[in-house]
Order: structure tokens, then C-alpha cells, then sequence
């Protein structure tokens, strides 16, 4: 990147989610005193966690706001301009240009605090016990891998064997103040993988392994809450999305067996009982389904401010179609993920859908303040996906539908059938579908405004334009 990236310090996980691009050079503190303890880089490792929360990330754009609207989740009024021009692919109108910045511009500042981190673990080694440094370096490598796979997703091409050779993106390895090489998608895909592989490697006795992933372990809250931190079962389940991601299914249904092994103990299926709406506060994202999550303390405001029926205009909210949906559940609402954040009401003659998945009547508990980013269903998604006998494929994705208290698949839809309509109906609020089509390379997508229709969509609707301010430093 061609501006100075400051190392900002941000408190813990469970402060408030403030930008630290905002942050004033008077609150900077010196890495020197920063890297001097272990609660030192506790407290850096934890900072990069909270700001994935930022709205250019996790806490907006690429969870439930920017693509999910461009792949056709909501009925977008033409009125909402900003909204009507990402479902539209309209990726040159002055606003978009501007988002399509600052969520580059704010992925590599984060990507360039992690190597920071990284940079100190080595050269402040004699700071840290050999279980902080290998939990440190191993999280905050699988962090960087995420960070920069999604940023491919998002800039990089359409990636097959037959248009991965052209130059993409940078991948920084190392904090610098000076311009990364572009690398080919091939070559930076690996280097995604080489980071992710290198980060199981440290992460290999993860206190995951002894305890559950929700535990607090008291006697230090750094081992706890695994599920918040890109632990060893995250690092192997994305390790399984880029390996399907590159085309290798046999690498991929290695990474998703391995996580799947551990489902039922770590990550098990949701309880029916704890997710009706007529409790008072249900637990609607399946939090024990959770491989890891982000925390946001204010998770609620993004009901309020975006799907609230009661309080908001239809040209503030982000709505489906009801009968949209219903032809995607296929009528059935019995389904859980329908049953448990699914409301409905009308405005203007037609009937919407109120997406209630991030209300919280008591925002004060641990569920209720989670940003999905990883889900074991996907790992049995691909697992099916990846398998190459039909009635094992078909068994992984049994065992979801059996989950979500469906029946098995009919015999006659497709292994590629279901999971189109799963990836639809599971992912809601957490950006996966968008990059689903994208693998896919998807010529369409389920219409947002007909029901049972499509939308053409085109290799370059799949594209984020790179920032001009940084292709004319190349």
C-alpha cells in the first residue's frame, strides 16, 4: 500500500467497536511498549478482532449489507439509490466507487497490523511463553489469510485452471511501507493456502481440543471463548472454502472431513427448542453451530437500523419478498432457519419478509452479540459438493436437511440442485452467497423481485474494480 499504516492499539474483544482509522496520532502508542508483554500482544491480536467489526468488513459490508444485496437477498427500491446501484452492478457510480475503496483501503490496513504482529513475535520473541507465541502466530496468520482471500473474492477474477495466470492482487507477508508485487491468482491462492497450512501448524494444541469452543476457561480469558478467534477447526474449514475455491475437491473434502469429525462434540447441531419465536430470546443464528464468530457489541443496531418492520420506511430497510422466500424454503416452515428469523408484514400491497435474525431482546448475551463467519453446515456443504460417491454426497447433505428438521433430499434433485437452494436459505446475513455464485461463475441468480425467477449475470458483475488510487502507483 502506498500510505503509512500505524500500529493502533484497541482494547479488548469486548470493548466498544470503534474505527481506528479515526484514531488520533496522539493515541498512538509505540510499538516498542505495545510488544513489551504478552498482555501486550494479547491486546493487539484482540484489536484486529474487533475491527473486522468495521463496516467496510464484517460489520456491514461483508456480512449482511453490501454483497448480500448484490447477490439479490433484498427487493431493493429503485428510491434507495445507494442500495438500488450494488444490486444493479453499478459498480462505477461515485458511491460505490468510494465503498469499493475504503473496503480495500481498510482490509490492507488490517492485513498490515497483523504483520506487524507477526513481525513481533519473532523479534520480541523472548516476550512470550512457547503457548503464546504459537497461539498468537497462528491465529493471527490464519487472520491474514482470511483477510486477503476475501479480498480476492471480492477484486480478484473468476478464478478457473484457464484465467488464473493474469496479474490480481498483492499479498503482503511482511509490514512494509512500500507497494506489495501483484501476484497471479494462482500464485496468490497458494499463498493464501502456504499461510493457512503454516497457521495448523501452530495452532496444533489449541485449547479447543480440550475444552469446548464457548468455554470462558477462567483461569486466562486468552485461551477461552475459542469459538471468537480463528482457532484450529476455523483455520481447517477455510482451509476447505479456498481449497474448493481453486478446484481442488480432494484437498477440500480432506480440511471439511476433518471438522466434521468434531461436529457433534464441538460444534453441535441446534436445539428446535431454543430457537422459537415465541421464547423471549432466541437463540436465532445457532450459536453452538458456530466455528468461529465475531463479537459485536452493538449487533442489535444492525436489526434496528436495517430490518426493523415497526420503525423503518421500505426504502430503508433491507426486505425479500415473501413469496420469494417461501418458494426458496420451498413452502415449508417448519424449516428452522424459516421458523427462526423469518417475520412478515406488508407495505404498499405486497408482502415482505422481516429478517430478524440479529434481533436480540437481551443484547447482553454472548449470542446475541455474534457475527457469524464460519459455520459447520459448510463444511458438510462441501463435503457433499467434493464426494464422489453420490450416496455419501447425498448422506453430508442429509445430515444438514435433518438439522434444519427437514426430510432427506428427493431422489430426483441434484447434489448441484440442493445446494444451490442451501447455500440460499442457510447463509442468510453472512455474505456467503455472493461468492457462492461467483465460484460457480454463476450466469444467474435467484430474482430478488419474481418468484421462481432469475437475473443474468455477467463475469464482470463478479468483479470489484481496484481502486484507482492504487493502480496508478503500478
Amino acid at each position: 500500500m502506498k500510505k503509512l499504516c500505524y500500529f493502533i492499539l484497541i482494547g479488548f474483544m469486548i470493548s466498544s467497536c470503534n474505527n481506528w482509522l479515526d484514531v488520533k496520532p496522539n493515541d498512538r502508542i509505540s510499538e516498542e511498549a505495545t510488544f513489551s508483554t504478552e498482555r501486550g500482544f494479547e491486546m493487539a491480536l484482540n484489536g484486529v478482532y474487533v475491527n473486522l467489526n468495521d463496516n467496510a468488513l464484517y460489520g456491514q459490508a461483508l456480512s449482511y449489507e453490501l454483497v448480500e444485496i448484490m447477490a439479490q437477498r433484498y427487493n431493493i427500491n429503485k428510491d434507495a439509490e445507494s442500495k438500488y446501484q450494488a444490486m444493479t452492478f453499478n459498480y462505477t457510480s461515485l458511491n460505490m466507487e468510494s465503498r469499493i475503496a475504503n473496503i480495500w483501503e481498510t482490509g490492507y490496513h488490517l492485513i498490515s497490523n497483523v504483520n506487524l504482529i507477526l513481525k513481533n513475535c519473532e523479534e520480541r520473541r523472548d516476550v512470550l511463553s512457547d503457548t503464546y507465541y504459537n497461539l498468537i502466530k497462528g491465529e493471527a496468520l490464519a487472520l491474514r489469510a482470511y483477510l486477503h482471500f476475501d479480498l480476492f473474492r471480492l477484486y480478484g477474477p473468476v478464478y478457473t485452471t484457464a484465467n488464473n495466470s493474469g496479474v490480481t492482487l498483492p499479498y503482503y507477508k511482511n509490514f512494509q511501507l512500500v507497494m506489495a508485487e501483484y501476484l497471479s491468482a494462482e500464485d496468490f491462492m497458494k499463498t493464501v493456502l502456504d499461510d493457512l497450512r503454516e497457521a495448523v501448524i501452530y495452532l496444533k494444541d489449541d485449547p479447543i481440543f480440550t475444552q469446548a469452543p464457548q468455554a470462558t476457561n477462567g483461569a486466562n480469558s486468552f485461551y477461552g471463548w475459542r469459538v471468537l478467534r480463528m482457532n484450529y477447526f476455523a483455520v481447517k474449514l477455510l482451509e476447505a472454502r479456498v481449497c474448493l475455491y481453486m478446484g481442488d475437491k480432494s484437498a477440500a473434502l480432506l480440511a471439511a472431513k476433518e471438522v466434521i469429525d468434531v461436529q457433534e462434540e464441538k460444534f453441535p447441531w441446534v436445539d428446535g427448542s431454543v430457537i422459537n419465536n415465541s421464547l423471549d430470546d432466541p437463540d436465532r443464528i445457532f450459536s453452538s453451530e458456530l466455528v468461529f464468530a465475531l463479537q459485536n457489541v452493538n449487533r442489535n443496531t444492525i436489526y434496528t437500523d436495517n430490518f426493523d418492520a415497526e420503525n423503518l420506511k421500505i426504502t430503508s430497510m433491507l426486505a425479500p419478498l415473501d413469496g420469494v422466500v417461501l418458494n426458496m424454503y420451498e413452502n415449508r416452515q417448519t424449516d428452522y432457519r424459516y421458523r427462526a428469523y423469518m417475520g412478515t408484514f406488508n407495505y404498499g400491497g405486497a408482502t415482505y419478509k422481516e429478517i430478524t435474525k440479529y434481533k436480540a431482546e437481551n443484547a447482553d448475551t454472548l449470542y446475541n452479540q455474534m457475527i457469524p463467519m464460519l459455520r459447520v453446515s459448510e463444511a458438510y456443504y462441501i463435503a457433499a459438493e467434493c464426494e464422489e460417491n453420490e450416496v455419501v454426497a447425498r448422506e453430508y447433505l442429509n445430515t444438514v436437511l435433518h438439522a434444519r428438521n427437514l426430510p432427506d433430499m428427493p431422489m430426483y434433485q441434484s447434489i448441484e440442485g440442493e445446494l444451490n437452494l442451501e447455500y440460499y436459505r442457510e447463509f442468510w446475513l453472512e455474505g456467503q452467497l455472493f461468492f457462492y455464485y461467483k465460484r460457480k461463475n454463476s450466469s444467474e441468480m435467484y430474482s430478488a423481485s419474481e418468484i421462481g425467477g432469475t437475473i443474468s449475470v455477467f463475469p464482470n458483475n463478479y468483479v470489484f474494480p481496484i481502486p484507482e488510487s492504487e493502480t496508478q502507483y503500478n
